[in-house]
């Protein structure tokens, strides 16, 4: 694990833990960071994999990784890889 997951893997947890306190005003203010380390997470993935992914196919998940149809599954394959 490199420190672009673990810092995605702390603020995740950071926001579900206040999201499962119901401290909303912590969630609000954990937000931004969390979607920040997902979105840096996930760029730093597809960065990697590009030499694997076809350039069209690279475009399109680039634009549309935050997408319901991609997110979870795009986000679930970025924390598991290992480079």
């Amino acid at each position: 694990m490199n420190n672009v997951q673990k810092n995605y893997m702390v603020a995740k947890a950071a926001y579900d833990a206040a999201k499962e306190n119901e401290d909303w005003e912590l969630v609000e203010s954990l937000e931004i960071p969390y979607l920040e380390a997902e979105s840096e997470m996930v760029e730093w993935a597809l960065d990697h994999a590009k030499k694997m992914i076809p350039p069209k196919l690279m475009e399109t998940l680039r634009d549309r990784w935050m997408f319901p149809q991609f997110h979870d599954r795009m986000v679930d394959l970025a924390f598991r890889l290992s480079v």
